[in-house]
């Protein structure tokens, strides 16, 4: 089930919403103000500081007329928990120092499906690099041998961490480069960035402290058994 409130707070060049989905609120702000991106920034870097945490992260952008070509990058998503960064790169005044920080910062590891793609073209496009990145397909096969061939996003979601999405395709495949962007675009970008997100926290965070937890319990017994 996927709904939003869009708040009172609506300015030209920064929208936020509460995008709801699988039970959810997802905070989301939709800007092109550098100024709104640096505040977002410093506030998670400051809530997560010195605590490694896995960030969802995608890219869209207008569909080319040519099928093998591809346009500039449009918008850059960001979301972790339930904070969602929705960047309009095609209209942002700068690209703030703070931002490119913060893809660079080793406390953060940035995932998605063929997210090392979508950092290459954010390098080449925008200058913006990540120093950690993982691509959530192929560690899903690593993890679960056998189990996958080539899963979409869609499909991870459900296997991994039991969440519905859907992809209608006159989203998918509709104008990223828009000024003010649609609500079933906001909804669409926030939900697969959200995906990525927990889809990334159970592979990447979540299965390490339940090894973790089985080493200390090993630990325990060995000790005191």
């Amino acid at each position: 089930m996927m709904a939003y409130e869009q708040t009172a707070n609506f300015q030209p060049r920064t929208a936020t919403y509460r995008v709801k989905f699988a039970g959810r609120n997802i905070s989301t702000v939709v800007t092109n103000e550098a100024s709104v991106i640096v505040t977002w920034v410093r506030r998670i870097s400051s809530m997560y500081a010195g605590k490694p945490m896995v960030v969802g992260l995608d890219v869209e952008w207008k569909p080319h007329e040519l099928s093998w070509m591809s346009n500039k990058s449009a918008t850059l998503q960001l979301c972790i928990d339930e904070e969602c960064l929705i960047i309009q790169l095609f209209y942002v005044d700068r690209i703030p120092d703070e931002l490119k920080n913060f893809l660079m910062d080793a406390n953060f590891n940035f995932v998605g499906i063929e997210v090392g793609d979508d950092v290459g073209k954010l390098r080449d496009e925008y200058g913006l690099n990540c120093r950690k990145i993982a691509d959530i397909r192929e560690a899903a096969k690593v993890r679960w041998p056998g189990r996958f061939y080539r899963p979409g996003l869609k499909d991870l979601a459900w296997e991994v961490a039991g969440l519905y999405m859907v992809k209608p395709m006159h989203v998918v495949k509709s104008n990223w480069q828009e000024r003010c962007l649609r609500v079933e675009q906001v909804e669409y970008v926030c939900i697969d960035a959200y995906a990525s997100y927990k889809i990334g926290h159970i592979l990447f965070i979540q299965n390490k402290c339940l090894t973790l937890g089985r080493v200390l319990l090993a630990v325990f017994f060995q000790i005191f058994v």
